[in-house]
């Protein structure tokens, strides 16, 4: 009898799992679908609207070599630099009794903290994802900080937005504070329900998991120029990659631009959501009310648009950290920022 109800089980799991299979792969030719419809949709936007695209392609273009080349690629070749040759342990020791406690990360993790919270996208993800390479944090505890650390940089908030685009310089710590406040609460609340789920499977959970540990390598401590060589060129590739996600992704927005009328607040958003530069310019430019330009600029900041997500994307490489984690920690992101932006502008500002 037993040996029938063994079988059973066995036939239903194998049932279960061709069905799990078979879901996905349907899933997997759907979106696949949906891409290639998207890529010929937009080649053919760039045929209809050739000035826009043109447009689109200047200013991403414009905007990486004079923002973001300048600002990111000495960051990513230093930083690689440090991981390589282990600096990053001893500068994680120095900060981990306050990141470390406040957080509850391991020492490594607070390198990500401290470089994402001072240079922003995508370089909390980029360092997140060179030390779960390394094998010196693990996926989960890698997946917990792209989530918090991967943000907006500080000079892009109280530069950009609050001082060129919205003109309020008297905003321009309280909407740093709002958006990365948003961010942390939000990484801590998923950490925290998915630490829940994972304790009712009954399943270990720890920040740095024995899988880290098997996988670990040894770092050196020892200057090379081979090292300096590698560096230099990951660091060309992350800024290539990073250039080109701009530059398409400003091209949509500079056609969404073009088609309907200026002032629909719809489309405005719909730009600040696949790339927030135009979308902010857009916003701070446009004749609405100045507290739903703070409210509406703070939550696409926090969400860091589209071209934020797929620049994120392209700097996890093979870590197999979660894109989809990243994405619904984001979207909590802006419900919170909503709530302290409203807040902020209806009864402090």
């Amino acid at each position: 009898m037993k040996l029938i109800q063994n079988q059973l089980i066995k036939t239903n799991v194998i049932n279960l799992r061709k069905y799990k299979e078979n879901t996905q792969a349907k899933k997997s030719l759907v979106l696949n679908i949906l891409i290639k419809g998207f890529v010929v949709i937009f080649l053919a936007a760039m045929i209809i609207f050739p000035s826009a695209s043109y447009e689109g392609a200047t200013g991403g273009l414009l905007l990486w070599f004079h923002n973001v080349l300048p600002n990111l690629l000495p960051f990513i070749i230093l930083s690689n630099l440090m991981i390589q040759l282990n600096i990053t342990s001893k500068i994680s020791s120095f900060f981990y009794p306050v990141l470390g406690r406040l957080f509850q990360v391991s020492k490594e993790g607070c390198y990500p903290i401290i470089i994402g919270f001072l240079s922003g996208i995508p370089m909390g993800a980029k360092s997140t994802a060179d030390l779960v390479s390394e094998g010196k944090i693990s996926r989960s505890e890698g997946n917990f900080l792209i989530t918090m650390c991967n943000n907006a940089s500080p000079m892009f908030i109280i530069g950009y937005i609050a001082i060129s685009q919205l003109k309020l310089p008297r905003i321009k710590y309280a909407l740093f504070v709002i958006i990365y406040s948003s961010a942390i609460i939000s990484a801590l609340l998923c950490r925290y329900l998915y630490h829940k789920v994972i304790r009712r499977n009954k399943e270990a959970y720890s920040i740095k998991d024995s899988s880290c540990l098997d996988r670990k390598k040894k770092g050196t401590s020892h200057f090379s120029f081979e090292i300096l060589d590698h560096s230099i060129m990951n660091g060309f590739e992350v800024i290539t990659k990073i250039g080109g996600y701009i530059i398409l992704f400003s091209i949509i927005a500079q056609i969404v631009k073009e088609i309907g009328s200026d002032t629909n607040i719809f489309k405005i958003i719909f730009m600040g959501i696949v790339e927030i530069t135009t979308g902010i310019n857009q916003i701070s430019m446009g004749l609405l009310n100045r507290k739903i330009k703070i409210v509406l600029v703070a939550v696409l900041t926090s969400f860091g648009g589209l071209s934020g997500i797929a620049q994120t994307k392209s700097v996890l490489g093979s870590t197999r950290l979660s894109i989809k984690y990243y994405i619904i920690v984001k979207l909590i992101s802006i419900v919170i920022t909503y709530l302290l932006a409203s807040i902020y502008v209806n009864l402090i500002l």
